[in-house]
C-alpha cells in the first residue's frame, strides 16, 4: 500500500537529484528499497545518522545539487540537525525524507516513535508531511510534495527541507517500473537571475529600485549603472565564504576592472590561479595575485595601517572574511560607504557598517556595476604590503620542526592541479588564512563555515570526495576525535581521502584565546585526549603514516597520492611551539611611510 513512494522518488530524479544517502533502519524499508530499485541514484549506506547527513552535505557541496538524506523513525532523525543547521546557515540543499510511524502509534507509548512533526523548526526552509494519496491523486500528490520541496531546498536561499513520511506495514513495496513512471508530467523549474537594492542609510524610506533587469534596461539605465561606483577612488572588495566557485573568477576579472583590492578569504576560492579566459581545465595559468591579497591578516597586526587603508566604499560578496582583524579594521572605520551584495535580503556582516544592501546575483553585480577605474594607486598600497606579507609568510617552509604553516606552504606547493582540499574549523581554517597564497594553486577548497562548527569534519570531506577528485582533509586531532565514525563508510564505498591530522592533543586554537593562564584552563579547554590515531586506523582499515620530520612530507603525499582509501598522515605537533611561531609569522612591521 506503500506504492505511491516510487512516484515521491521518481520525481526526485526527474528533478535531477542524484544522491542518495540513507541509515539502516525498518520503518524507513519503503523509500531506501525504492531508491536502490530506482536505479538512476548514486546510493550509499551509513550506519551513523550524525555521519550521514554530514556525508550528504559534503557530496551536495561537490555537486551543487540536492542531497537526500533516508532515516528510520524515533531518534534517528534527531541525529541529522547539526548537519541541518550547517546547511540552513551555510546554503547547501538537502531534502530529509524521515520514516514515521501512521498517525494512529503517536502518543500511545508505541517504540521507536516520536514527535517528528516540525522537528528541525525554522532550521529548514521548508516542511511537509506526506499523506496518504487519495486515490485519484495517488502519484500525483507525492510528485507535487516533491517538487515543493526541491524548489524550496535550491531557492534563491538554498537550504535543508524536511519531508516527514508516515508509513504503514507491510513496508516492503512492490518494486515495479510502472509505479516509478506513474504520474509523470513534463514540469521544469526555470530560475532567472535578478536583484534590487535597498539604501540603508534612510531607514525611514528604503526605496525599491526595480530588478538588475529594468535596472539594465529601463530608463536612464546608464546613468544608474555607472553612478553607484564612479565616484569612489578607493574601492576595497572582501570576498569570503558562501561564494560559488564559478563566481570566484568573476569577482577577480570583477576587482581587475575597478582596479581595487580583494581581500579574499581562503575558502572564497578567489585564491586559486586562474587562466586569464577563466578556463579553469587549462594549465595555461595567469598569477592572480595583482589584485587579489591573501596576507592581510597578518599586514593588519599594526592598528596603525588601518587609517591609511581606509577606503572609500567596501563592497563585500559572501560572507565576512574569517579574519577578526579586517573585521575589527572595518568596525573602525567611519564615513565609508559599504555595500552588501546578496542575492537574498539576509544580512551577512555582523560588523554593522552595512550601509547599502544589494540584493543581486554576484554575476548581475559585477556585470552592471564593473567599469574601469582611472586610478590604481589604492591597489598598489595593498599590492605592496601583499609582497611584504608573502615575504615573511613564505618562510613558514623552512621551519626544522613540525608547524601547520609549513604543512600548508608545503600542501599547496604539492596538490594535484584538480585536487580539493576540506579545511577544518577552529585553528585549521585559520592557518589557512595565513599561509594559504593567492595565485599559487588551483585546488579548490571548501568548509562548513555555516555555524562554524567541528562537527562532522570526516564525514563531510568523504561526501566531497564522492566526486571522485583528489580530496584531502586538514584537520586537528579534536575535530578528527568527534567524527571518528565517519571513517567506516570509506571502506564500504570506497572512497578515497588523504588526512592530514595536526595533532596537538587538545584545543589548541584556545591558546590564543582570553582563556589562556586562566584557573581551570587545561581541564576546560585543552581537553588532552592522549589517543594513538594508529589505532583508529586500524580499526576503519585506514593507512597510516606519522612524521617526525616536516622534510619527510613530501615524499609522503606523493607516495600516498599513488594509494586508495583512506590514509592518515599524522603531524604531531606542539601548541606552546606553535604559538610562538604564530606570533613571528602572524605579525608583519611594515613602514607605512615606506609604502605611501
Amino acid at each position: 500500500m506503500n506504492e505511491y513512494i516510487a512516484a515521491l522518488v521518481d520525481e526526485f530524479y526527474q528533478l535531477g537529484v542524484r544522491h542518495a544517502v540513507f541509515s539502516p533502519g525498518s520503518r524507513s524499508t519503503t523509500m531506501a528499497m525504492l531508491f536502490k530499485e530506482h536505479e538512476g541514484f548514486e546510493t550509499y549506506m551509513n550506519i551513523d545518522e550524525r555521519s550521514a547527513s554530514f556525508m550528504a552535505l559534503g557530496i551536495a557541496k561537490a555537486h551543487k545539487e540536492p542531497t537526500v538524506l533516508v532515516c528510520t523513525s524515533g531518534s534517528a532523525v534527531a541525529h541529522y540537525l547539526p548537519a541541518v543547521l550547517e546547511a540552513q546557515y551555510s546554503r547547501v540543499p538537502l531534502i530529509i525524507l524521515s520514516a514515521d510511524r501512521p498517525h494512529t502509534l503517536l502518543h500511545v507509548g508505541a517504540p521507536q516513535t516520536v514527535d517528528q512533526h516540525k522537528i528541525f523548526g525554522t532550521a529548514v526552509n521548508y516542511y511537509e508531511e506526506l499523506a496518504v494519496p487519495q486515490e485519484a491523486h495517488y502519484y500525483t500528490y507525492p510528485r507535487q510534495v516533491a517538487r515543493k520541496a526541491y524548489m524550496k531546498a535550491m531557492d534563491t536561499k538554498k537550504g535543508p527541507v524536511h519531508i516527514n513520511v508516515p508509513l504503514f506495514e507491510p513496508l516492503v513495496p512492490e518494486l515495479s517500473r510502472n509505479h516509478f513512471e506513474a504520474g509523470r508530467s513534463s514540469f521544469k523549474v526555470v530560475k532567472p537571475n535578478y536583484g534590487s537594492v535597498f539604501d540603508c542609510r534612510h531607514e525611514n524610506d528604503l526605496t525599491h529600485i526595480n530588478t538588475a533587469t529594468d535596472i539594465a534596461h529601463g530608463p536612464n539605465s546608464k546613468e544608474k549603472t555607472n553612478n553607484l561606483l564612479e565616484k569612489f577612488e578607493r574601492i576595497l572588495i572582501l570576498a569570503g565564504p558562501q561564494i560559488d566557485i564559478d563566481e570566484a573568477n568573476t569577482i577577480r576579472s570583477f576587482g581587475e576592472a575597478l582596479q581595487a583590492p580583494i581581500l579574499a578569504d581562503p575558502l572564497s576560492n578567489v585564491r586559486r590561479r586562474y587562466n586569464s579566459e577563466g578556463n579553469q581545465s587549462s594549465k595555461e595559468c595567469v598569477d592572480a595575485s595583482n589584485v587579489v591579497i591573501s596576507t592581510y591578516d597578518a599586514l593588519l597586526a599594526g592598528q596603525a595601517l588601518w587609517h591609511e587603508l581606509k577606503p572609500d566604499c567596501v563592497i563585500q560578496f559572501g560572507q565576512i572574511v574569517v579574519s577578526k582583524r579586517v573585521q575589527q579594521m572595518i568596525a573602525s572605520w567611519t564615513d565609508a560607504e559599504y555595500i552588501e551584495v546578496n542575492p537574498t535580503m539576509d544580512s551577512m556582516n555582523p560588523t554593522g557598517k552595512t550601509t547599502m544592501h544589494m540584493q543581486a546575483s554576484i554575476d548581475v553585480f559585477t556585470h552592471l556595476y564593473g567599469k574601469n577605474n582611472s586610478s590604481d594607486t589604492y591597489l598598489k598600497i595593498w599590492q605592496r604590503l601583499e609582497q611584504e606579507g608573502k615575504k615573511q609568510l613564505s618562510t613558514a617552509i623552512d621551519e626544522p620542526h613540525c608547524f601547520e604553516g609549513r604543512t600548508i606552504r608545503e600542501l599547496q606547493e604539492h596538490i594535484p592541479e584538480d585536487g580539493q582540499i576540506f579545511v577544518a574549523n577552529s585553528m585549521t581554517i585559520r592557518d589557512f588564512d595565513y599561509f594559504w597564497f593567492s595565485g599559487e594553486s588551483r585546488a579548490v577548497l571548501y568548509g562548513n563555515r555555516g555555524v562554524n562548527g567541528i562537527d562532522g569534519t570526516i564525514s563531510t570531506a568523504l561526501g566531497l570526495a564522492a566526486n571522485g577528485k583528489p580530496t584531502y582533509l586538514v584537520t586537528g586531532d579534536l575535530s578528527l576525535f568527534h567524527d571518528l565514525n565517519g571513517l567506516a563508510v570509506a571502506k564500504t564505498h570506497n572512497l578515497n581521502l588523504t588526512i592530514i591530522l595536526h595533532n596537538n592533543d587538545g584545543g589548541g586554537i584556545f591558546e590564543y584565546l582570553p582563556q589562556k593562564g586562566t584557573k581551570h584552563f587545561d581541564y576546560l579547554f585543552s581537553t588532552s585526549q592522549g589517543l594513538d590515531y594508529s589505532g583508529a586506523a586500524k580499526l576503519y582499515g585506514c593507512g597510516y603514516t606519522k612524521i617526525s620530520s616536516p622534510d619527510e612530507l613530501s615524499s609522503v603525499l606523493a607516495n600516498v597520492s599513488q594509494e586508495t582509501g583512506v590514509h592518515i598522515i599524522e603531524i604531531p605537533t606542539n601548541r606552546e611551539y606553535s604559538r610562538e611561531l604564530h606570533k613571528k609569522y602572524t605579525k608583519v612591521s611594515v613602514d607605512m611611510e615606506a609604502l605611501l
